[in-house]
C-alpha cells in the first residue's frame, strides 16, 4: 500500500513532492490491521490548491492513510507550533521518498513541555465536551476510539520531557504510567481493546468509561503542575 501510495504521489506532484514520511503505529510496530491509520508526513515544495487536490487523488480514496501535508517554507515554524507531534515523528518515522527534513530539527525543551501540557489540556476539554453532549452526539464511544492513540503519546511524551524512557509499545509502557503517576492502567488497558474491536456504548457504560478515564487524564495534568513551572504571560 505505501509504495502504491507514493508511486500515485509522485505521479501525480511530480516534483513538487519534496517528500514522504512514514510515521507512528506502522513504524514502531504496533499497528493494528484494518484498524490503525497509516500516517504519512508529506511536504511541499508549494503547498497549493492545485497540490491539494493532487494529494486528494493520489490518497483520498484510500481511508487507511492520514496524510499530514505541509509546505517546505515555514517547515521550521510548522515544527515548532507542532513540536511535541514532531517530538513522537522523530521517534518512529521512515523516509519513503526524498529528502529526510528531520535530520537537523531540534525543538526547545520548554516549548516542547509548554505544547504538551496544551495539547493534554485540550484532549481533557474535548473529552468532557464529548460525554456531557453524549445524549444527543451520541459519540463518546467514538471519541475514545478516535483518540486512543493520541491519550497515550500525550501521557507518555510528558514522562519523556521528564528524563523517562518509555518502551516502543503502547501495552508495554503502562506498567511504568501506572508507576509514575500513581494511576491504575486498567482503563489504559481497555482502551487498546476498544480501539482493536470498537463497539457501541450504552449509557451506563459511557458513564462507567468517563468515570475511570478522565480521572487518568486529570491526574497526569496535576502531575505536571508539580513538575513543571507555569510559563508566566507576558
Amino acid at each position: 500500500m505505501l509504495d502504491q501510495a507514493v508511486n500515485a504521489l509522485r505521479r501525480e506532484l511530480g516534483e513538487n513532492l519534496y517528500c514522504c514520511c512514514v510515521y507512528g503505529s506502522a513504524v514502531r510496530g504496533n499497528s493494528i490491521e484494518g484498524v490503525s491509520d497509516i500516517n504519512l508526513l508529506l511536504l511541499l515544495n508549494q503547498s497549493t490548491p492545485a497540490a491539494h487536490q493532487g494529494v486528494a487523488r493520489a490518497i483520498g480514496s484510500r481511508p487507511q492513510i492520514d496524510p499530514f501535508v505541509l509546505a517546505r517554507g515555514g517547515f521550521e515554524r510548522s515544527a515548532r507550533a507542532f513540536a511535541t507531534k514532531f517530538a513522537s515523528i522523530k521517534r518512529n518515522y521512515r523516509v519513503l521518498f526524498g529528502t529526510d527534513p528531520l535530520a537537523g530539527l531540534n525543538v526547545d525543551d520548554d516549548l516542547e513541555k509548554f505544547l504538551c501540557e496544551q495539547a493534554l489540556r485540550n484532549l481533557r476539554l474535548r473529552l468532557v465536551y464529548s460525554f456531557v453532549t453524549r445524549q444527543h452526539n451520541q459519540a463518546y464511544d467514538k471519541f475514545l476510539v478516535r483518540n486512543a492513540t493520541g491519550i497515550f503519546v500525550q501521557i507518555s511524551e510528558a514522562l519523556r520531557l521528564n528524563g523517562i524512557a518509555l518502551p516502543a509499545t503502547f501495552e508495554t509502557r503502562i506498567p511504568i504510567l501506572e508507576h509514575e503517576y500513581k494511576i491504575s492502567g486498567q482503563v489504559l488497558r481497555d482502551l487498546l481493546a476498544l480501539k482493536k474491536s470498537p463497539r457501541k456504548f450504552s449509557d451506563d457504560e459511557a458513564v462507567a468509561w468517563h468515570g475511570h478515564l478522565f480521572p487518568v487524564v486529570d491526574t497526569v495534568l496535576a502531575w505536571i503542575e508539580s513538575k513543571w513551572p507555569a510559563i508566566p504571560l507576558k
